[in-house]
């Protein structure tokens, strides 16, 4: 009888952590929602920019000016350069590939003793941050080996 009521309560508290994770699981859900409404936002500004860039042209068309033919081109191209350089600009805003926001090691580029000193600091305060897990060790002599055979 006890084993049967042992049984029951371990069951009882499996369904209670199954629970307490399903209801961890419910709550990130409204992170993706926050993700997506940055997108939405991106590229509602996007096509405000679009929009801005295209009434700027059309207003500089509507313009009444007397140009010479090769003034005339000139504005042409003017305004092509203008748009391709907008498109251009919303392109790598769309997919995150505008303002370069790397740093840090990803950044870095050593050629010198003294970059290449600058980047061992740094590979050594990026790889110490894990120095707790149970598998450092394991990554460490792995991360050797291969070093050492890629110099060979």
């Amino acid at each position: 009888m006890k084993r049967r009521m042992l049984r029951i309560t371990g069951m009882m508290k499996r369904k209670q952590k199954i629970k307490k994770n399903l209801k961890k699981v419910e709550q990130k859900v409204p992170e993706k929602k926050k993700l997506q409404e940055k997108i939405k936002e991106k590229e509602n500004l996007s096509k405000k920019r679009q929009e801005e860039m295209k009434k700027r042209q059309l207003e500089e068309q509507v313009e009444p000016v007397n140009l010479s033919p090769e003034e005339q081109l000139a504005e042409k191209l003017r305004l092509k350069k203008l748009q391709e350089d907008a498109d251009l600009e919303l392109a790598k805003e769309a997919f995150g590939k505008g303002v370069s926001n790397v740093t840090g090691i990803d950044a870095m580029n050593p050629s010198s003793r003294d970059d290449f000193t600058e980047f061992g600091k740094l590979l050594k305060e990026k790889i110490t941050q894990y120095e707790k897990s149970v598998y450092y060790p394991t990554f460490l002599e792995t991360l050797v080996r291969e070093i050492c055979i890629s110099r060979e």
